[in-house]
């Protein structure tokens, strides 16, 4: 009998429990998550990547010392402290999976990050002889204040630096570490192994609190002036190295500062109002004040990590051309870009900048702001599967996979499901009125013509001469008799020829009608999948759970494997199959496809999945493929 095997991954030796070296690629820990790489080594522990076997997914494996959280009761606090930060989700902090054991070791899985540190960045800006600017050095401190705001309700951050600020290759700023408050005596103790720009944060003088917003202080200090401070009195060094408005910042965030800031969402919104204030004071000494009423700019553009980016023209002509017929010029930029957090063009653009280009036809059109991309949107001028080419990241996307336009995607789901709706009862009124007058028009002509037609015949019937009376009698002759009887013959029993058409009939009618109900259903998952595509809050508030859909379908494994085998045996030549299945946001399993078989084979893999439904999601839709071998 022909067997149906899915695809294995070959697993590599257990990694030794007590060894010292770093652990070689292919280990396997915790019998799940396999090691691809060695990322990096900080005094906490070691950090690689690897790949959970379950899901399939790229994460991050922190292999921790062993003599950092060796001690019984500290390994309880922070795997307590782990459990809790596994709970707490929000875009700027970075996911936690949990904690577990190999051998001597703890280790805790975490989401990966593809960029990196905020120390390796200001590594390279101090040596490139750069440093931020006021509004990237406010992008970069907001987001962080974000991520400490959401956090705060459940537990203080307790070992933030430099390093645990994660920046990815799209911009997004992510911070890590939380859940390693327990730790922070072990950074102190081992403080001559951390980097210069973390060193500072972790002062052995005594007096000087583990505090989330002492340790920020020192960042944005880092970041203001492009260097870590000389001493641990960096309130003094402040005032002396920075400007006022911007001095005065980075003073309240130590203790014994007067009005020291009581949470991170009081120093973002200082820092905005003292970069407002210190550059609208380098542009009057440069230049004419500013109108009356007139507000400086917003410290929320983008803060690129090289060079300015060089000028070049955009590709085709557009709806922006200028009117020599040559394109408008755009920038292209490169290395890290920290997004903003203007709430204007959907998202972290603040929709001024024109940093889009609108692809249609294999042309680029462009550039647009953020605000000019949502009204086309919303105009209906492009769609989400619209591809659109970002200047200062280099990348070419549809629309409704950039971070963005994330929100304004989700307004424009439902501003498109009202139009829809309001079109459709629109298109349903103007039936019934085209209904309305078919009807009239036609009751107006059976009128005119029923009425015209006996009109007609009465008139015919006056033109002719009055009847006699006919002597009826003297012509028919009476039939004395009754009819004669007349047999018919009994009804025949069915042959066997008729019964085997009449069944070959009924058996047709079965099928016809079984399918049309399947390109009926095919049609509506179709649909559903077409409507659901953006549905970002048809589902549940969690990410898509791999491990649970694998639970549910392991269910209907054995049905699967029947209806492999029964393709295969009606075509002995296939050697693989691909099920493919879409899951929409509210956890229904639709589009259920084996591109390669026959109808049959296909119409018994979605009745064997017919009513299956995984737990509910936040986000898009998600495309699943279960490739299965023939041997």
């Amino acid at each position: 009998m022909d067997s149906v095997q899915t695809p294995t991954t070959e697993r590599a030796p257990d990694p030794v429990s007590s060894g010292g070296g770093p652990l070689p690629q292919g280990t396997v820990v915790g019998n799940r998550f396999v090691i691809d790489e060695r990322v990096l080594a900080d005094v906490h522990g070691t950090l690689y990547r690897a790949v959970d076997e379950k899901t399939g997914k790229t994460i991050a494996i922190l292999m921790m010392e062993p003599d950092v959280v060796g001690d019984r009761a500290v390994t309880e606090k922070v795997r307590a402290s782990v459990k809790l930060a596994t709970e707490i989700r929000h875009k700027n902090l970075l996911g936690v999976f949990g904690m577990g054991k190999e051998g001597q070791h703890r280790y805790v899985a975490r989401d990966f990050v593809d960029g990196q540190t905020l120390a390796d960045l200001l590594d390279k800006k101090a040596s490139s002889g750069k440093q931020f600017t006021l509004k990237g050095a406010y992008n970069l401190v907001a987001h962080v204040c974000n991520a400490l705001q959401y956090g705060r309700g459940q537990m203080a951050h307790g070992t933030l630096r430099p390093s645990v600020v994660l920046i990815n290759r799209l911009g997004r700023v992510k911070l890590a570490d939380f859940g390693f408050a327990e730790l922070r005596g072990a950074f102190v103790e081992r403080r001559d192994r951390l980097n210069r720009w973390d060193q500072p944060c972790f002062p052995d003088t005594e007096g000087v609190p583990a505090d989330d917003l002492h340790s920020l202080g020192i960042i944005l200090y880092e970041l203001l002036v492009g260097a870590p401070p000389a001493s641990v009195d960096v309130a003094a060094e402040a005032s002396s190295r920075l400007p006022e408005p911007l001095s005065s910042v980075v003073v309240r965030c130590f203790v014994g500062a007067p009005e020291r800031f009581d949470d991170p969402h009081d120093l973002k919104a200082e820092l905005g109002r003292a970069i407002e204030n210190t550059s609208a004071a380098a542009r009057s000494a440069v230049g004419p004040p500013p109108s009356e009423g007139a507000p400086p700019p917003p410290p929320d553009e983008d803060e690129a990590e090289d060079e300015e980016p060089e000028v070049r023209p955009v590709a085709g002509p557009g709806p922006d051309a200028e009117p020599n017929g040559e394109s408008r010029k755009s920038r292209k930029g490169g290395g890290f870009v920290i997004p903003d957090l203007g709430p204007a063009g959907g998202g972290e653009d603040d929709g001024t900048t024109q940093r889009w280009l609108m692809e249609r036809d294999g042309i680029d059109y462009g550039p647009f702001t953020g605000k000019q991309m949502v009204e086309k949107l919303f105009k209906e001028e492009i769609d989400a599967s619209t591809i659109v080419f970002d200047i200062e990241t280099d990348r070419r996307l549809p629309l409704s996979e950039i971070d963005v336009f994330e929100d304004t995607m989700v307004a424009w789901v439902h501003e498109k499901d009202k139009r829809e709706k309001r079109r459709a009862e629109e298109a349903e009124a103007a039936a019934a009125r085209r209904r309305t007058r078919i009807v009239l028009g036609t009751i107006l002509f059976l009128l005119v013509t029923v009425g015209g037609g006996f009109g007609g015949w009465f008139f015919y019937q006056s033109t002719l001469p009055t009847p006699t009376k006919a002597n009826l009698a003297g012509v028919v002759t009476v039939m004395k008799v009754g009819l004669p009887p007349v047999s018919l013959p009994e009804e025949l029993p069915e042959t066997a020829a008729e019964i085997r058409e009449r069944r070959e009939k009924e058996r047709a009618d079965r099928l016809a009608r079984a399918s049309a109900a399947e390109r009926a259903r095919i049609a509506r998952e179709e649909r559903l999948a077409a409507s659901s595509s953006l549905n970002a809050e048809a589902g549940g508030s969690g990410r898509f759970d791999r491990g649970a859909f694998d639970r549910v379908m392991a269910g209907r494994q054995g049905k699967m494997v029947r209806c492999l085998q029964n393709e295969v045996r009606r075509n002995p030549k296939l050697k693989s199959l691909t099920v493919e299945i879409t899951v929409i946001p509210s956890g229904e399993l639709i589009n259920v496809k084996m591109p390669g078989s026959s109808g049959r084979g296909q119409s018994c893999v979605r009745g064997a999945l017919r009513g299956l439904r995984v737990p509910g999601f936040a986000g898009t839709n998600v495309k699943v493929k279960l490739p299965f071998q023939f041997q």
